[in-house]
C-alpha cells in the first residue's frame, strides 16, 4: 500500500506531482496542506495534525486531531500511517517556509519507526529514508547523478556500495562526510545500524 501525504509548505510544481503519481495512492492532508491538496484539485481522504492551520469547517468527519507537542505534525502523520500497514509513503508540500520547519521535515524521519520506504520530494530531488530495519538497501542511480547521504542517528557501521566513492563499515554522524558522492548507473547498496537520509539530485 502506498500513501501520499501533502504538507502545508509551499504547493509542489506539476513536476513533483507528476514525479510522485498520485493515482493509485491513498492522500492524506497534513494539517493545513489537505487544503492545499484539494485547492489543487486533488482528492483528500483524511486530515491529521492538530488542526491549527486547516479550514476545518471544510473537513468535518475526515479529521484525525493529533494534540501534543513533542513532535511535529508530520511526525505524527507519518507515524499514523505506517501504523496503518503503509510501506511506502511519499511526503509532498514540504519546502518553502522558515528554514527551522524545513529542518523539522528532516527530523522526522529520524522519530518515525518501521521499516515502510519513506520519500520527501523536493523540486530538485528526492530524499530516501534509511532505517536499520529495512536491512539492505538499493537505489538506482544514474551515472554521474550528484547524491548524498546524511546521518540522522549515530551509526557505528555504514555500509555504501556501487557508488563513486564507498564506505566500508565505517562510523557516520552528522556530518559533510557523506557530501557530493555520484551514481555509477547501476543500484547502490545502503546498509546501516543507524537511520540515513540519501539526497538524490534530479
Amino acid at each position: 500500500m502506498r500513501a501520499v501525504l501533502w504538507c502545508n509548505g509551499d504547493s509542489p510544481s506539476s513536476l513533483v506531482i507528476e514525479r510522485v503519481a498520485l493515482s493509485g495512492a491513498e492522500l492524506f492532508g497534513v494539517d493545513g496542506g489537505a487544503d492545499k491538496a484539494r485547492a489543487s484539485g486533488y482528492s483528500v481522504s483524511e486530515v491529521i495534525g492538530d488542526m491549527d492551520s486547516v479550514d476545518t469547517g471544510a473537513w468535518k468527519g475526515s479529521m484525525n486531531r493529533i494534540v501534543g507537542d513533542d513532535n511535529s505534525d508530520l511526525s505524527k502523520s507519518l507515524e499514523i500511517v505506517i501504523q496503518r500497514g503503509f510501506q511506502e509513503i511519499d511526503v509532498i508540500g514540504i519546502e518553502g517556509g522558515s528554514f527551522g520547519h524545513q529542518l523539522g521535515v528532516i527530523g522526522a524521519l529520524a522519530e518515525i519507526s518501521g521499516e515502510s520506504k519513506v520519500k520527501l520530494h523536493h523540486e530538485t530531488g528526492v530524499t530516501h529514508r534509511y532505517h536499520p530495519s529495512m536491512g539492505e538497501m538499493e537505489l538506482v542511480i544514474g551515472e554521474g547523478v550528484p547524491f548524498s547521504v546524511f546521518a540522522l542517528t549515530a551509526c557505528g557501521s555504514v555500509e555504501l556500495r556501487g557508488s563513486k566513492w564507498e564506505l566500508d563499515g565505517e562510523g557516520l554522524d552528522l556530518s559533510t562526510r557523506g557530501l557530493s558522492n555520484e551514481g555509477k548507473g547501476r543500484a547502490v547498496s545502503i546498509s546501516s545500524d543507524g537511520t540515513l537520509a540519501i539526497f538524490v539530485e534530479g
